[in-house]
């Protein structure tokens, strides 16, 4: 007899009652924290680099800034209580353009220390879009649409970062910042005002902070004692699906004779759209399939796109290698997120809390992946990088089959 978990019988009658809801809107409704994460990964250190500030404060600097992500978890409980998810979306991507028309004078200036706050502002405000996105998709779709909302999430994300980057730093260099401040506001804020087309309930009521941390751990609990979810969390702290070379793809690109044009438009805007287009790409499966067993096939697809890199120091192979390596990873990415979605659950309570406490699973391959794939390259260069990229990716597929096989045994 299959085990339920305690908020699994709450289900309600929400993914009924708004099965008019489209999963293409949650790809609008995370623009402002895409957008906010094209600001930090792209043109941040862009404008910092054109003043003259060092590349090892840049990277303190856009390091500092990606923590919130990090660390949502420990204000997520806030976007349960006191008002409607929705309306913490709009009020969080309203701070998100707020804090971006700061944000951008000053990292044209290379004003490091005066940029951190309304920076780190920006950061937790997008990590709050994070949250709320989770939680109104796993209170208002049913399961089937989850999947595919979640990879719409995952491509508005990517494309909005990279689309809107491109745009920002193009507006950086032509246009006076009053106008630039002008065209962020429009970019963050006029997306999120779609979340007022969704219906929800009104919010939970609030609790003291100790007896709500209480209540997320006693559900955090129940679903690691269910073997399916409990699987499931440690297939997201695993390898599998990182793609975590993709911060170290430019930065090789000069061995396989790769120029700078040739690494802006592979991996800058075209890399976005490619991006996407492997999330979008997601929306094709069909919702009832196991997503822990889409999620490893996925990593599978990441791992010959990293063999592909390993095999030739030609410019076809980083080519040929890249795009398909961004593409596998956008899927990858997209069916964490389905993933996240299903092992949170469909219970209305705590649940952008706990869609974040399971999400930041996610973040810690991205940690030790790097750190592996860079003393691949330290002692054995490119194919080290690579080969240890792909075996990640491998040896949890084997690990996964094995237990398949011994499990039903």
């Amino acid at each position: 007899m299959t085990k339920v978990s305690p908020f699994q019988s709450a289900r309600g009658d929400a993914s009924k009652l708004h099965h008019w809801i489209k999963p293409w809107l949650f790809g609008i409704l995370t623009l402002p924290q895409g957008i906010y994460l094209g600001f930090i990964s792209t043109v941040l250190p862009f404008l910092f680099s054109r003043a003259s500030v060092p590349v090892d404060r840049i990277a303190r600097t856009t390091s500092l800034l990606s923590m919130p992500w990090i660390l949502c978890f420990l204000w997520a409980p806030l976007v349960d209580t006191l008002l409607r998810r929705r309306a913490w979306l709009v009020l969080a991507a309203c701070a998100v353009a707020f804090c971006l028309c700061f944000c951008l004078p000053f990292a044209k200036a290379g004003s490091v220390t005066l940029l951190l706050l309304p920076g780190i502002g920006g950061a937790v405000a997008g990590s709050i879009v994070l949250t709320a996105c989770g939680g109104l998709i796993v209170t208002t779709l049913s399961d089937s649409a989850q999947a595919k909302a979640s990879a719409w999430y995952e491509a508005g994300k990517l494309a909005g970062s990279a689309i809107s980057a491109a745009l920002l730093i193009w507006l950086a260099i032509h246009v006076a910042t009053i106008y630039l401040d002008c065209a962020a506001v429009v970019l963050v804020a006029v997306p999120a005002l779609a979340a007022f087309t969704i219906f929800e309930g009104r919010p939970q009521k609030s609790t003291l902070l100790k007896t709500h941390v209480s209540e997320i751990g006693t559900e955090i609990s129940a679903l690691v004692r269910i073997p399916a979810k409990g699987w499931g969390i440690l297939l997201l702290a695993s390898p599998v699906g990182a793609a975590s070379a993709i911060a170290l793809l430019p930065a090789v690109a000069s061995r396989y004779g790769v120029g700078s044009n040739g690494v802006i438009w592979v991996n800058g805007i075209g890399g976005g759209v490619l991006l996407a287009l492997g999330a979008i790409c997601s929306t094709l499966l069909p919702g009832s399939w196991d997503r822990r067993k889409t999620y490893i096939g996925a990593g599978l697809s990441n791992a010959l796109a990293s063999m592909i890199l390993l095999s030739f120091n030609k410019p076809w192979v980083y080519f040929v290698g890249t795009i398909i390596y961004l593409s596998t990873a956008g899927l990858c990415w997209a069916r964490f997120a389905a993933l996240v979605a299903e092992i949170v659950g469909p219970s209305r309570r705590n649940a952008a809390a706990r869609y974040s406490i399971v999400a930041t699973a996610g973040n810690v391959p991205l940690v030790y992946m790097v750190f592996l794939d860079g003393i691949g390259f330290k002692h054995f260069g490119i194919g080290g990088l690579f080969a240890m990229d792909a075996g990640g990716n491998l040896i949890v597929a084997l690990m996964f089959v094995l237990f398949l096989v011994f499990h039903h045994k």
